[in-house]
């Protein structure tokens, strides 16, 4: 039995007509390949390489692109001022990065960056700040990762003669008509085809589009390679906000480590290293695990103008400082989201299957860990979670949910008692009056009950193959790393290894949460490694069988590298 109470799911043998047609290619690397949908000589083809402009989409496919270059092109010609209106995430921080860079450096177009505070404005536009616009003498707000839940926002800015362009990714609460300009994939009758883009994406495809019609602003002209420039951010916006690593995500991503790897911005720079990250061998998951967190993390407790100001600053002296004040931050919020999950268990009692949905409010919570507290006890648990935080007088909630429960869709349906939402299938965030709490948790609790089967709630480990351990070898690394960048969609390759027994356990860590395994099974022999697994197999002892799943990782150690298996779960026979 699973040690971790998971149901292991071995993806189907690849068909032998599979394997006759791709000949070319090693069966492991076939049955990962289909595994991921990848079936088709152009599918594997456009998966391997990065292939110019048939591996990115026409811009101007956006139902809204046309318009929102002519309220641009106006903007120019006018020399109006033009307020770049970011969210405090990775994706909106990486996005207001790449529209004000271009905007000022390319078009000479003057403004401000608008930021809002987590804690005092919450999520999007909002009157006060449009007000503080609006005397600044803006006359044009594009914003960026943020914007279409924010229809009456919208309204109030162009009563006051602010024209808004909208760019944006989220789901669209509101039915925006012809009249407003909105560049988002998710909205009704837009063409553009590839639907999961990040926030950060559809920024940069503002750019592409600028860039494709710049002989419209005159005396401008930009080189080729200009367009790369800003992929450093697409990359850490995108893989920042967990989208799915396909298609154009992918191609941009895998470009826009490339140029991570060599980028000169100070900020980067500084962050890596107070995050110990060689630039040269930055791929998928130090964005993700080490960069990303980090730049989150000015917002989630204080302001993510800090953030902005890391990543937009050319000064290496105000870099190395602001990359200080921004780690400081991440340790503390690491601190306060074990304190929060731990009083967030307690709120939410004892866990049955009757709990089909897990709902914690606590008294003024910190906004910034919500989602955190939330996405963590979710995994543990496999069912939809909802962390809120009750003030005087109204409740903000973050919520992360399974495959089974559309959380935005849940949640929309209660619009009318709440004062605002929005987010995706998986991850959304909800304002809510504290006279209509209990309507609303009770409302969309019973919904999870009447949606969410019994066997939704045992958590899936999808596992790609069986493999024997004499399999493992430097020559099968290479070939997985082919399938990098590693994301949503794109997994890292897991594998069932079968009848292995154990030669050796040590372990390790300073609260002795992880275990060091050495197997063998007939003439093989590997290492493995089983973070936070130890307190699962204490009755694990020398030659028990066992099987595991595990990825294969390459341990770089006192100038050696030697492959190990990273175990992800044990079934103890």
């Amino acid at each position: 039995m699973s040690v971790l109470n998971k149901k292991w799911v071995v993806a189907d043998p690849i068909p032998r007509e599979y394997i006759k047609k791709y000949s070319a290619y090693s069966l492991i690397l076939l049955q990962l390949l289909f595994n991921r949908g990848i079936v088709s000589q152009e599918k594997i083809d456009s998966f391997f390489r990065w292939s110019g402009e048939r591996d990115k989409y026409d811009p101007m496919l956006f139902k809204g692109m046309s318009r929102a270059i002519e309220r641009i092109l106006q903007a120019y010609n006018q020399k109006e001022r033009v307020a770049i209106f970011g969210d405090y995430d990775a994706d909106g921080v990486t996005s207001s990065v790449l529209l004000m860079e271009f905007f000022r450096d390319v078009l000479d177009l003057r403004g401000q960056v608008y930021i809002p505070d987590r804690l005092t404005e919450g999520y999007g536009m909002n009157k006060d700040a449009i007000n503080w616009l609006f005397k600044k003498d803006i006359n044009l707000i594009v914003t960026c990762d943020c914007g279409v839940s924010n229809k009456e926002e919208i309204d109030y800015a162009r009563n006051l003669g602010i024209d808004v362009i909208v760019t944006d990714h989220h789901s669209l609460p509101h039915e925006f008509t012809t009249d407003y300009v909105i560049i988002n994939p998710k909205q009704k009758n837009d063409s553009y085809p590839f639907k999961e883009l990040a926030g950060v994406g559809v920024a940069y495809k503002l750019v592409q589009a600028l860039i494709k019609n710049i002989k419209l602003f005159k005396n401008i002209k930009i080189k080729e390679e200009y367009e790369k420039k800003f992929l450093d951010l697409v990359a850490i916006g995108t893989i920042a906000d967990c989208s799915p690593i396909i298609s154009e995500n992918r191609a941009m991503v895998i470009k826009g480590l490339e140029v991570l790897k060599k980028t000169d911005r100070q900020g980067l720079l500084a962050l890596f290293a107070l995050a110990n990250v060689d630039k040269k061998k930055i791929n998928a998951y130090t964005v993700g695990f080490a960069i990303a967190p980090r730049i989150n993390s000015a917002g989630r407790l204080d302001h993510a103008n800090a953030s902005y100001k890391l990543l937009a600053t050319s000064n290496k002296e105000e870099a190395q400082a602001l990359a200080y004040k921004i780690n400081k931050a991440n340790v503390y919020r690491q601190k306060l989201t074990e304190r929060i999950i731990i009083e967030a268990k307690k709120n939410i009692g004892k866990i049955n299957k009757t709990n089909k949905l897990l709902f914690a409010v606590g008294k003024e919570w910190p906004l910034g860990v919500l989602g955190i507290v939330a996405g963590k006890i979710s995994e543990e648990y496999n069912r939809p979670v909802i962390v809120a935080s009750r003030g005087k007088d109204q409740t903000v909630g973050s919520a992360r949910s399974i495959d089974s429960f559309n959380i935005i869709q849940w949640i929309a349906n209660n619009k009318e008692i709440l004062l605002e939402y929005g987010g995706h299938k998986k991850a959304a965030g909800f304002t809510v009056s504290n006279q209509h709490l209990n309507k609303f948790i009770n409302n969309i609790k019973k919904t999870a009950e009447e949606i969410i089967k019994d066997s939704d709630l045992t958590p899936l480990l999808n596992i790609d193959m069986v493999l024997n351990i004499e399999k493992v070898n430097l020559n099968l690394f290479d070939e997985l790393n082919k399938l990098e960048p590693f994301g949503i969609n794109n997994e890292k390759p897991q594998f069932l290894f079968t009848d292995l027994r154990i030669k050796k356990i040590i372990i390790i860590g300073k609260e002795k949460k992880h275990i060091k395994i050495e197997f063998s099974k007939n003439n093989g022999y590997i290492e493995g490694i089983g973070f936070y697994l130890y307190p699962h197999l204490l009755n694990l002892k020398v030659d028990d069988i066992i099987d595991i799943v595990a990825g294969i990782d390459l341990n770089h150690w006192n100038g050696c590298k030697k492959l190990q298996l990273l175990i992800k779960d044990v079934n103890i026979k």
